[in-house]
């Protein structure tokens, strides 16, 4: 029997591992993550995979995170809520029940043993502090007295003033104690070996508007902070030595850029302070995942793992759209590739052993778990998603086009059935300083199985290929970018299996910009789709979480009024847009607020063009990741309607263009479920 095509509801079915805890016993703990339809809620649950055996749920709960393994083995502390409010929990590894060890917090967002065992530290929301505080919320209400940036986030919503202080508590439970006070968010605690002191990233007597954090230290007996990394950049993310002489850390030295034009570097400092020592520059790649897909959340920094003898650090390294685990010399002498391949690891632990266990996507696979040897064998331990060896999954075709001046560009085509004349969809990434690579794209195989081929590249300011191509686009946003999408177009049509009058355009975010920026400014595609887009600059500079990012990235400050804001932006030409346009968007979409597509759609129709919008509340800008199930089934359902009406496909059924079709299960699911 033939394989059955990927759909949208397919998404209900798909169970996602996440951060991985190496234990003793080629163990790892790890979350899963579910989609439950009746509930309309992802659900997470510990699981434990073993060498040899299927992996079982360790935990019931239903939002259950954060898995941390004590350092003898003896028990795993984790993150729950299991109706009483958000606690950290601990439990025998060797049988027994889960136990609160600390009262509830509105959010806890980090979580640590101590070197010995008796104590955790963890990161959490702290009371309200009005004296030094910049948000006072009037809960009654709901208003607020704002005095200071940020006032909002895309992740955690509108602020009310409480930051997220660092805590410590008996792992046998008891009272937590405050351990950092005042205006700043603590990230990443680290505990020092001797268990005297915590290193941790936060922003510090920094402008309101910066995005530079520096790694600090706190002695537990006096509660004395002091900043150990002499330098200006990006830190976060710091380990200790096992000797205590050092801490590493993830970072830069090059001012206030944390969107990727600068590569995230493994740096060195000593414990007492000083100039940070890069061991990862030399190589001109970034040690953080900027890998993106659309079956998890856009890849976070990992801290530095130290070796058994502090002699290698181990970090993951992005480059040419592959994440691997790299193992870095302390001295900075060399480096090695510890588990790779042409595949995406998007986190990873290490035991005592060597051993690591890691997350993995590849094109054909959502995520597993495997276990890699210190001898460089590997073995998976989980079947996270058996259903999917029932549908229709393809691997792509990668090509290394060139520009006119030169530069080697990567583009994937994943092909449909039919052998030729077929149509296409060109997708763009967002960031822009982010990178398409070896992972899977759920909305690229759904699409390639309803016979729309997809093409999806990156052009100049991706990731993963060095600096100086990532800070190509910085002030040219639509110049040398666009002519590198439309440099992968021309390889796309070039292809005998594409009919290069049925080819569309789609993108979220960056993506969005760019597909309504060539749509005013190109007649090549046949339809669009802008997604969460950047349409116009104005607006978007002061109603984004941090709309300052998108000054400093097209190289337009407001010393000329807006000028270089407002001539930029796709909204100068949306009134040449011709193609039959979707425009998507989420109302709390704090990042690319909902008035970017509001704008675009009012135009559009305005000037009597084929437009339409779907918009979605209750979810953020990640709503492509990370939203709520049936958000996610119902954007799918858009994109592939919407294509279908306007590529045509061969054998592939539209629907009527009324109010709500868009919505409308597609005919494949019915025999798919």
């Amino acid at each position: 029997m033939s394989a059955m095509p990927l759909v949208p509801s397919d998404i209900y079915r798909l169970a996602l591992p996440s951060d991985p805890q190496c234990a003793p016993g080629d163990r790892v703990f790890f979350v899963l993550a579910t989609n439950d339809e009746a509930t309309n809620e992802i659900r997470r649950a510990i699981w434990l995979a073993r060498s040899e055996q299927a992996a079982q749920p360790f935990t019931a709960g239903t939002k259950d995170r954060m898995p941390r393994v004590a350092h003898d083995g003896s028990a795993l502390a984790f993150v729950s809520d299991r109706g009483d409010g958000i606690r950290v929990y601990v439990a025998p590894l060797d049988g027994g029940e889960a136990r609160a060890v600390t009262p509830a917090y509105p959010t806890i967002e980090s979580l640590e043993w101590s070197p010995d065992n008796v104590r955790l530290a963890f990161s959490a929301t702290a009371p309200h502090d009005p004296a030094s505080a910049r948000i006072a919320l009037d809960e009654p209400s709901g208003a607020r007295h704002i005095r200071g940036l940020p006032y909002k986030s895309d992740d955690a919503g509108l602020l009310d003033g409480r930051r997220y202080h660092l805590f410590t508590v008996e792992a046998s439970g008891g009272v937590p104690s405050q351990v950092t006070h005042g205006d700043f968010d603590v990230a990443a605690p680290a505990w020092s070996p001797d268990g005297e002191r915590i290193a941790f990233a936060a922003q510090i007597d920094r402008p309101e508007d910066s995005f530079m954090e520096d790694i600090f230290v706190v002695e537990l007996a006096s509660g004395a902070v002091r900043k150990v990394n002499d330098s200006d950049g990006i830190a976060g993310s710091p380990s200790f030595s096992h000797d205590g002489r050092e801490i590493a850390y993830i970072g830069h030295s090059n001012g206030d850029d944390i969107g990727g034009r600068f590569n995230a570097e493994l740096l060195v400092v000593p414990l007492e302070g000083g100039v940070p020592r890069s061991l990862s520059g030399a190589t001109d790649r970034t040690v953080a995942d900027y890998i993106v897909c659309d079956v998890r959340g856009v890849g976070r920094q990992q801290a530095p793992v130290w070796s058994a003898g502090d002699y290698e650090l181990f970090v993951p390294l992005c480059s040419e759209g592959t994440c691997v685990v790299a193992a870095f010399a302390r001295d900075g002498s060399h480096h090695r590739v510890a588990a790779g391949g042409e595949r995406d690891i998007s986190a990873f632990s290490r035991a005592v052993d060597g051993a690591i266990g890691a997350v993995v996507s590849t094109p054909l696979e959502p995520g597993e778990v495997l276990l890699f040897d210190s001898f460089g064998s590997e073995e998976r331990l989980t079947d996270c998603n058996p259903w999917m060896r029932e549908r229709d999954v393809r691997m792509p075709r990668r090509l290394r086009p060139a520009t006119a001046d030169g530069c080697l560009l990567d583009l994937w085509m994943l092909d449909p059935d039919q052998s030729s004349g077929a149509p296409y969809v060109l997708q763009v990434h967002g960031g822009p300083h982010t990178a398409y690579g070896f992972a899977f794209y759920f909305e690229f195989q759904m699409l390639a199985s309803h016979g729309i081929g997809v093409a999806f590249g990156n052009p100049r300011g991706s990731q993963s290929y060095g600096h100086a191509l990532a800070d190509a686009v910085t002030g040219d946003w639509g110049g040398i970018d666009a002519a590198d999408v439309l440099t992968l177009l021309d390889t796309l049509t070039a292809d005998a299996r594409v009919d290069s009058s049925r080819v569309g355009l789609a993108g979220g975010s960056y993506g969005g910009f760019m597909t309504t920026w060539l749509l005013g400014h190109s007649k090549r595609f046949a339809a669009g789709v802008s997604m969460r887009a950047v349409n116009d600059f104005v607006s978007e500079a002061g109603a984004s979480d941090f709309g300052w990012f998108l000054e400093r990235e097209v190289g337009a400050p407001w010393d000329d009024g807006g000028k270089k804001l407002f001539e930029g932006s796709p909204m100068r030409y949306a009134h040449q847009i011709e193609a039959p346009l979707l425009v998507e968007h989420s109302e709390r979409d704090y990042r690319c607020p909902i008035d970017q597509g509001e704008q675009l759609f009012t135009r559009l129709r305005r000037l009597r063009r084929n437009a339409e919008f779907v918009r979605f509340t209750g979810d953020g800008h990640n709503l492509s990741r990370t939203g709520k199930p049936r958000n996610r089934v119902l954007r799918l359902r858009a994109i592939a309607h919407w294509f279908i009406r306007h590529l045509r496909p061969d054998g592939v059924e539209t629907v009527p263009e009324s109010a709500g079709a868009l919505f409308a299960p597609l005919t494949t699911e019915k025999s798919a479920s």
